[in-house]
Formats: structure tokens, C-alpha cells, sequence
């Protein structure tokens, strides 16, 4: 790193923990983020400032007016904009020694196969049940880590699943069926501080995995309600009969 980089990430390298290799690491690193709503305006802006060398940004959405409460990247002047550009263009003026590559378009299996040889983790930030199956797919049959949070009305969790790792479950055994979509947060609603707790969750797990910080926290739900402030860990274990994960070896 050179003497304005010492600075910029100089908060986290006087941390005891926080080794300088570290922040090497994070800065050398390559997230494909999914999903560019109220979790990625609250994750990604951490990740950023904090230094992950490469951000692969996908999200085919606009930007409504309803989303101004939660999403805090987005001003009015940016509704009707692609929310993946406004995004990219947001981040990069937070960090602009990181590199950010947006892509407006839908993640389908193609585009999470191809892009996925190149990423160090995965970030699912999507309110989408079809979408999150998916993603797990191509993080288990890639060995990739996956980082998922989601949020609606005054629940949200974090999760944190590893395939490198023998004892981790997959997303599909705790949710083996694709979710309604009628438990979005479209039908339903959702507290707007509560993204924000949640999604700063995300970006700590995510640096995390990128530099083995800490205690892992696979085979662990951390479920938060934003009602009574409480915060419910929940442990998990690897569904031998998971129809994804369960013949990884």
C-alpha cells in the first residue's frame, strides 16, 4: 500500500485484530454484488470505503420514488435512473482507487457462471426468492462463499454460507423451495432503519470471509427484530438430502 492508502484505511490497521496483510487482502479482492436495492445501499458504501479492490455490480431495476427512504444513494433527482449506474456512480465518488463494473441487466445463470470465475465472494442483496436459489447454486457448484442477508417488515437476518468448507450448509437447507413472492418487501413493507442494521451486518461478514477476520459465522442465522431490538443467533446444519449441497464433497 502507499502512504495514501496508510491513511485512508489507517482506522482499521490500528486495530490489534486487523492485521495489515488484512487490509491487502480487501484491496486486492473481488465481490459480485446481486441486487442494488435498500441492503446494497447500506452494504456496499462500507465495502467501498473500506477498501475491496473490485466491486461487480448487477440490477436491472429503476429508481421509484418509494425507495428514497431506505436507499440512501439515490437522491430525486435520480428517479427513473438505472439504480446499478446511480450506484456505481455513488461508490465511486466514495472510493475512487476501487474499481466498480455495473451490469444492468438481470442475474440469470449465464451471467452468475461467467462472472463468478473471477469473484472471491459473492454478496446476495436481492428481494427476490427465484433469484437467491440461483445464487446459491452457482456459489455451492463453485465453491464460493456466499454472503446473504434479507430484510422485511421488522425482521432481517444475516447468513453466511462457505462450500469450500465440508460442514457448511447451503442456502437451499434451511430453504429448499422458492419463497413466495408475496413475502417481497413490495407486498409487504419494511422498516427502513432495519436495511441499514442489516446491511452494515453484510459488509462485516463479507470482510470477514475476504480476510478470515474473527470467528466464522457459517452454519449460523443471526436473526434481528427491529421491534424489541433483540438479536436471535441460530444455528444451522448441513441437510445430508439437500438437493444442492448435499452431494458436495
Amino acid at each position: 500500500m502507499n502512504e495514501s492508502q496508510l491513511l485512508r484505511y489507517s482506522r482499521h490497521l490500528l486495530l490489534n485484530e486487523f492485521e495489515y496483510d488484512f487490509q491487502e487482502k480487501l484491496n486486492q479482492a473481488t465481490a459480485l454484488v446481486i441486487g442494488c436495492g435498500g441492503l446494497a445501499n447500506a452494504c456496499l458504501p462500507i465495502l467501498a470505503g473500506a477498501g475491496v479492490g473490485h466491486l461487480v455490480l448487477c440490477d436491472d431495476d429503476l429508481i421509484e420514488l418509494s425507495n428514497l427512504p431506505r436507499q440512501l444513494g439515490f437522491s430525486e433527482a435520480d428517479i427513473g435512473q438505472a439504480k446499478v449506474f446511480s450506484l456505481e456512480k455513488y461508490l465511486t465518488a466514495r472510493n475512487t482507487t476501487i474499481q466498480i463494473t455495473a451490469f444492468k441487466q438481470q442475474a440469470d445463470a449465464d451471467f452468475l457462471v461467467k462472472q463468478i470465475q473471477h469473484c472471491d465472494v459473492i454478496i446476495d442483496c436481492t428481494d427476490n426468492a427465484k433469484t437467491r436459489q440461483l445464487i446459491n447454486q452457482t456459489a455451492v457448484h463453485s465453491k464460493t462463499p456466499l454472503v446473504s442477508a434479507s430484510v422485511i417488515q421488522f425482521s432481517g437476518q444475516v447468513m453466511v454460507f462457505d462450500p469450500r468448507l465440508d460442514h457448511s450448509p447451503c442456502y437451499a437447507c434451511i430453504y429448499p423451495n422458492v419463497i413466495s413472492e408475496d413475502t417481497s418487501c413490495t407486498q409487504n413493507g419494511v422498516f427502513s432503519p432495519l436495511v441499514h442494521l442489516i446491511g452494515a451486518a453484510q459488509a462485516a461478514e463479507t470482510i470477514k470471509v475476504l480476510t478470515g477476520l474473527g470467528d466464522s459465522s457459517v452454519g449460523k442465522v443471526t436473526q434481528f427484530e427491529g421491534l424489541n431490538f433483540e438479536t436471535y443467533p441460530l444455528q444451522l446444519t448441513k441437510n445430508p438430502a439437500c438437493p444442492v449441497c448435499g452431494n458436495q464433497r
